[in-house]
């Protein structure tokens, strides 16, 4: 290897690229707070199961409603707001789980009010 600089034929070279087109952003769909509404209003009714299965199956998915329903919020509300302006989106799927999250957010809270009240 040696440090001087040799000539480079036509072949060698390589052509310079033209500007790539800008990346589009994704459409935003509302599809995750969708889901991850359906299953936080789903865990809910996670008591409700048969008695004959285990405790864990029937009473673990309680400690996950509030932070999967908060999630919901987190990824509809954005979703919503960038949609805004675009008069062909379809919000309904961000809506819905927007609202999906708010109501498992708020059982969960009203079952605690209520409880207080009853130990009163």
């Amino acid at each position: 290897m040696s440090l001087v600089k040799e000539p480079v034929e036509p072949e060698q070279q390589t052509e310079v690229e033209p500007e790539q087109e800008p990346v589009a952003e994704p459409e935003r769909r509302g599809t995750a707070s969708l889901a991850l509404g359906a299953t936080a209003v789903a865990m809910l009714g996670c008591p409700f199961l048969p008695e004959e299965l285990p405790p864990w199956i029937r009473f673990f998915p309680l400690y996950l409603v509030l932070p999967v329903a908060i999630m919901a919020l987190v990824c509809g509300l954005p979703d919503l707001w960038a949609m805004r302006g675009d008069e062909a989106a379809a919000r309904g799927r961000a809506r819905i789980g927007v609202a999906l999250g708010t109501v498992a957010t708020l059982v969960p809270m009203a079952a605690c009010l209520l409880m207080v009240q009853l130990l009163e």
